[in-house]
């Protein structure tokens, strides 16, 4: 993840204005379900588990970017962040009842991504919830939102810019998501139309 050795220190700072809203709307998710144990996969710089632990919410993350990790363990409200692969999630079934991750799939290739929503699913609790925030791009959103989109991640670059193709060319999320059995809970939409927040539920069996 040396990707992100250099921009870790100025991610949120710049992106803030853009990721605020989404990052309230979890917080509000989170205080509506009453979620006990929360895991934050791609969690970055802790920036959201931050949030919840200044409204009361404790919760850990996981991440294999170092310099991200770094910028996570520090501030006023330090985030519990270790460094692990989503991919294979050192966990036991059924240990959360919320596992989130937001825009880390649209930059993975296909089989990491539905290996990291497969472990997502494995280490929910019955009954718990998935909570996914990533790129949608549709008829509905508008022209500006996919040209900020693209260029965004064209900026990224490299082989993220090319999952990030690959990501919009088969479908984004629901070819992402096919096949695994979860009930859509609730959907909201963010930056007209370009990014979406999908709360979905592990039925019990």
């Amino acid at each position: 993840m040396k990707e992100y050795q250099y921009s870790a220190k100025f991610y949120d700072p710049i992106l803030f204005p853009f990721i605020r809203p989404i990052r309230n709307k979890v917080i509000a998710l989170v205080k509506q379900y009453h979620y006990k144990s929360i895991l934050d996969v791609c969690c970055g710089t802790g920036d959201q588990l931050k949030l919840l632990k200044q409204h009361g919410f404790d919760g850990e993350g996981i991440d294999l970017s170092d310099a991200m990790l770094s910028v996570a363990g520090k501030g006023e409200h330090k985030a519990n962040c270790i460094h692990q692969d989503a991919t294979q999630m050192q966990y036991e079934n059924a240990k959360f009842d919320l596992v989130m991750t937001a825009f880390s799939l649209h930059e993975k290739s296909h089989a990491s991504a539905r290996k990291i929503v497969e472990e997502m699913v494995r280490v929910t609790s019955e009954g718990g919830d998935i909570l996914i925030v990533d790129y949608e791009l549709s008829e509905e959103t508008s022209a500006l939102s996919k040209m900020l989109i693209y260029f965004i991640e064209w900026l990224a670059g490299g082989e993220h810019y090319r999952n990030f193709r690959s990501y919009i060319k088969k479908g984004g999320l629901p070819e992402l998501l096919s096949g695994i059995t979860l009930t859509e809970v609730e959907r909201h939409y963010f930056g007209q139309y370009g990014i979406v927040l999908l709360l979905l539920r592990k039925e019990k069996i």
